[in-house]
């Protein structure tokens, strides 16, 4: 009888789970970005599939994520193609987003973007900033007035690699993208690495978790990152994602 009584109390939660147990299609960059992101053989690897991963765990669902370019990524995610969009952040895109009531969680992970020179050109100033080389798909919040007028040429490469080489052999005056992608690019190379440069324009901001038609998951999200912070952060730092502003 005690088993059985037992068995009853705990009945409503495992059909309350169950009930709300479900499975998910999330669209996600096909791009190099680690250590947030990345993909490989098809596989979506990185800080962002950590964190999901730990998310969907411990609600009870089931994320399938699909890998796709940053354009199409937006089309789908807009056209209700995948169910979540991450990375995503409300100022991305803003013109296309319109129309559209999209729900933003919590922060999941610090996003700096600013300009990386050689270490040469540190706290140079702007002045010196003629071509600016980033990823494509991104856009330089800070400098858009002036390339805009002219002043800056804005050159966009496909791969983080080509931007790098583009800024070592001074074909660019500085690259605009994560610095922690940056270093993780260099880390254990013997090539010399790029700096990023507090005292030029930068973005502070963060990356999000995004759904058109699934608010209450964005809701047990942002319960998740609260009520399991203790794990974020060790996700964070297994991953060394951490403020590059800290100590400046």
């Amino acid at each position: 009888m005690r088993a059985l009584l037992t068995l009853l109390a705990c009945l409503p939660f495992t059909l309350a789970a169950l009930t709300h147990a479900e499975t998910f299609k999330v669209g996600v960059e096909l791009q190099p970005y680690l250590p947030y992101s990345n993909v490989q053989d098809g596989q979506y690897l990185g800080y962002g599939r950590d964190l999901l991963d730990a998310f969907a765990a411990h609600q009870g669902h089931e994320f399938i994520y699909q890998p796709l370019p940053v354009r199409r990524l937006l089309s789908d995610f807009l056209n209700d193609r995948v169910d979540f969009k991450y990375p995503d952040n409300p100022r991305w895109n803003a013109d296309q987003k319109k129309g559209y009531a999209l729900h933003y969680s919590q922060a999941a992970a610090p996003a700096i973007d600013g300009v990386l020179v050689k270490p040469e050109f540190l706290g140079q100033g702007s002045a010196r900033l003629h071509r600016l080389g980033t990823q494509r798909g991104f856009t330089p919040w800070p400098y858009l007035d002036e390339i805009k007028a002219g002043k800056i040429l804005l050159i966009q490469a496909n791969q983080i690699d080509s931007l790098l080489a583009m800024a070592m052999n001074d074909r660019i005056d500085g690259v605009y993208l994560n610095p922690q992608v940056i270093q993780h690019q260099f880390y254990n190379s013997a090539e010399k690495s790029l700096v990023f440069d507090p005292k030029l324009p930068y973005q502070d901001d963060h990356y999000f978790l995004s759904s058109i038609r699934h608010p209450e998951v964005i809701k047990q999200f942002d319960a998740f990152l609260s009520s399991q912070a203790e794990l974020v952060q060790m996700l964070k730092d297994r991953h060394g994602i951490s403020d590059p502003l800290s100590g400046q």
